[in-house]
Parts: structure tokens; C-alpha cells; sequence
């Protein structure tokens, strides 16, 4: 790719997972797919990321069998860079300068923050995982309608924003839960013009266990835990179907369609 795509994870309430699935995402597109990926944490005070990345380091120094499997891997970490969301579009711009195909962002669990304005206007797609409990569909719901006010669409000068979309999706989805709820949820995202992606990632043993930024989960389980399709529909958004990826495979579609972004529209209150 040309030029490096800036994604950023984002929600309007914490605890949703969010640098789970950073890490995840991230660790499958460098060890996986074989693009080169770069992590901007900037999810103050917390840096959950980069605390990640510090453990896994001592368990390289400490355990001969875990630094034995990144020399074997034989690719190098991917860089984890720690900024706050003031600086954080000096920050993406350096990234940019070093070669990088993705720049995944680890924004903060809220939006009361200084700076994050012009931080979501600097990326290029926001993904926002999300539960099926009132409280966080709300606030999901209500985070995309601000961030339809970003889009580089609805700008009067279209320089003004890199933002192309935003999209949310089930992250920790819980098959054991009534289909009813998730049918209507998704129904009330359909009827309020809000995009909501296909893949379900499952909360199954090893999603958050397993999470690492040195290694990848393997492809049966990254597909057992719905990431395999998360990944392959965020890569048709970003990059395109019918593309390559370094590693030799082709982005496809893991459904027969994905729902195109809209600006956001006046949410009601969802009962």
C-alpha cells in the first residue's frame, strides 16, 4: 500500500474491550497477513497496550521456550508508541513517515478529552466494539452520531478530515444470549442509519487470555473466535476485495454483504 491506514478502536464507555481487540487485530495483521503495523496507545493513564507489550518482554528475558518461539516466528515486533491525544496527531504523523502499511490507534474510554476532536479527524476509520446491554449500546449509539459530524463527507472543506467511516460490531458476543436481543438491536441500528458489521467476535476461552502483542492466535482459532471475519471485513473496507495481502492471501467478503457507512442520524432512545 502506498500510503499507511490509520484505524482507530474506539468507545464512549470503558470496559468494552477495545485494546483486546487492538492487540488482537494488530498481532494478526503484522504476523499473519505480513503487513507492516505500528500501535499508537493512547489511552491515558492506563497505556493497557503498552503494559501488555513490558510483560510479554520479561517473559522473554525470563523464559527460554517463549523467546525461543519469537526467534523462531522470525518477525520482528511490531513498535508500540505511547502519546497522549494532545499530541497525538504529531504523533500519527511521524508513524506515517516510517513506512508502515496500518496504524491502529487505542483511543480513550471516554470523550471528555482534550485534543480527541482533532484526533478523530486524523484517522481514516474508527471501529467501535460493543455489547448487547443498554448501557453500552447507548453510549455506542451516541458516539457514532458525534462522529458522523467528522466524516470527511459532511466537512465544508473535505481537508478538514481523513474520516471515511466508522463502524461498530459485536465484540464478547455471548451465543448463549436470547437472539431476540441481538435481532433487535440490530434492527434498531438498521432503522437509524448506523453501521453495524456482520462479524461477531465470541467470548471464548482464549480471547482475552491468549491476547499478545509478539504473536498472533492461529488462523483456526483466530476464525473459531469470529476475528478471522472481523479482520477479512475490516480489510475489505480499508483495502479493498480482490487485494492481496503481503502474506499471499486474498481479502474476501466473510458475508454477502457489508453495511455501507451513513452519516449518523438522530437516535431515539433504544427500549
Amino acid at each position: 500500500m502506498n500510503e499507511p491506514k490509520v484505524i482507530a478502536f474506539a468507545t464512549q464507555k470503558g470496559g468494552a474491550g477495545k485494546s483486546t481487540i487492538t492487540v488482537h487485530v494488530a498481532s494478526a495483521l503484522a504476523y499473519v497477513y505480513g503487513y507492516k503495523v505500528a500501535i499508537l496507545d493512547c489511552d491515558y493513564p492506563q497505556n493497557t497496550i503498552q503494559v501488555y507489550r513490558q510483560q510479554e518482554l520479561e517473559k522473554v528475558k525470563s523464559e527460554s521456550a517463549f523467546s525461543n518461539r519469537l526467534l523462531t516466528q522470525g518477525i520482528p515486533p511490531y513498535p508500540i508508541s505511547i502519546s497522549s491525544v494532545e499530541k497525538s496527531v504529531d504523533a500519527i504523523d511521524a508513524l506515517e513517515q516510517q513506512g508502515f502499511d496500518f496504524i491502529l490507534v487505542d483511543t480513550p474510554g471516554t470523550i471528555n478529552v482534550a485534543g480527541l476532536p482533532d484526533l478523530l479527524r486524523m484517522v481514516q476509520y474508527i471501529f467501535l466494539p460493543m455489547e448487547a446491554d443498554q448501557g453500552t449500546i447507548a453510549s455506542t449509539a451516541g458516539y457514532m452520531q458525534i462522529l458522523s459530524s467528522f466524516l470527511k463527507s459532511a466537512q465544508p472543506d473535505p481537508d478538514e478530515s481523513n474520516l471515511l467511516g466508522y463502524y461498530a460490531f459485536w465484540n464478547r458476543f455471548v451465543k448463549s444470549e436470547r437472539k431476540a436481543t441481538y435481532d433487535k438491536i440490530e434492527a434498531f441500528f438498521q432503522e437509524k442509519s448506523l453501521p453495524l458489521l456482520k462479524s461477531r467476535v465470541e467470548l471464548l476461552i482464549g480471547y482475552k487470555e491468549k491476547r499478545s502483542t509478539l504473536f498472533s492466535l492461529p488462523e483456526r482459532e483466530l476464525e473459531k473466535l469470529g476475528l478471522g471475519r472481523l479482520l477479512m471485513e475490516m480489510l475489505c473496507i480499508v483495502v479493498g476485495p480482490g487485494q492481496v495481502t503481503p502474506s499471499g492471501k486474498t481479502i474476501e467478503l466473510p458475508f454477502a454483504t457489508t453495511t455501507p457507512i451513513e452519516a449518523g442520524s438522530t437516535s431515539d432512545e433504544l427500549l
